[in-house]
């Protein structure tokens, strides 16, 4: 089989026909939580939906082949989604810091400016924010959300990532969160793509495998399809945590047993040459 023929289309991709599955799986757990009456499960739909349109937007990228902005989507997705699930691990708790969070970033997006060297180059206020930012109740979202210093918190919540993670899998256990633990994998080469380094743009050209420099254009390529396989296979894995704790939140066995066998289909179609 030559090089340039060795991954094929993406419709013909294993791990594409995985991923397929598992945004439908998704989009069918979404519209079932528009169904239901749980708080619980309210909560986590700004997220999913959220997530369930930058999958779409990673399919787009995926299909023309843009390993790096394929990698960001990917993570953005991953967060979104992970985020979900860390909501329903205490969601009194983290539902009520998520919306304050959210209401004290769009007052503060009320007043803009930009300082360089200690220089203001350009300042914009809304109309009536001096009123808006002394009203009790928003002077309490602020707070809790700003250092003794007077600079901002940004995070939404204290716990990074993987701590984050560590908390749906004390919940859920490790046979189902599993798949969400795959997903950390995309998230190096997601970060330095994202921030623009020197490596993410190397590695985005194949060219930061040890030991393994480039020869040609088509080895390029084929590079970007090896990584999106890999990377939709990440994502997919990942999706599977996702619809299985849906399910258990739902109360259905059925969103989860489909995801399950999903997977068992994916190594069922792979071939030697994957």
């Amino acid at each position: 089989m030559k090089k340039e023929e060795r991954y094929g289309i993406v419709s013909d991709w294993p791990e594409w026909r995985w991923f397929e599955t598992m945004h439908h799986l998704l989009e069918d757990a979404i519209s079932r939580i528009q169904k239901s009456d749980s708080p619980e499960l309210s909560a986590m739909f700004p997220f999913l939906d959220s997530a369930n349109e930058s999958l779409a937007s990673l399919g787009i990228l995926v299909k023309q082949l843009k390993l790096r902005d394929a990698y960001v989507i990917a993570r953005v997705a991953y967060e979104t989604s992970l985020n979900a699930c860390f909501l329903i691990t205490d969601p009194e708790v983290l539902t009520l810091r998520a919306h304050t969070h959210a209401k004290q970033k769009a007052l503060r997006g009320l007043v803009r400016a930009i300082e360089i060297s200690g220089e203001k180059i350009f300042e914009f206020k809304t109309e009536g924010v001096e009123a808006l930012m002394q009203h009790p109740m928003h002077k309490e979202w602020l707070e809790e959300f700003t250092l003794k210093s007077g600079r901002e918190v940004t995070s939404w919540t204290p716990e990074n990532v993987s701590q984050r993670l560590e908390a749906v899998y004390s919940k859920f256990g490790s046979n189902t969160t599993r798949g969400l633990a795959f997903g950390l994998l995309l998230y190096r080469h997601a970060s330095e793509i994202a921030h623009g380094t020197l490596f993410g743009t190397l590695f985005s050209w194949g060219a930061m495998e040890v030991g393994k420099p480039l020869l040609s254009l088509g080895e390029m390529g084929e590079f970007r399809k090896k990584e999106l396989r890999h990377l939709v296979k990440l994502t997919s894995f990942s999706l599977e945590s996702v619809v299985r704790i849906i399910s258990i939140q739902l109360g259905v066995k059925d969103l989860s047993e489909t995801a399950k066998k999903a997977r068992t289909d994916y190594y069922s179609s792979r071939n030697v040459d994957s």
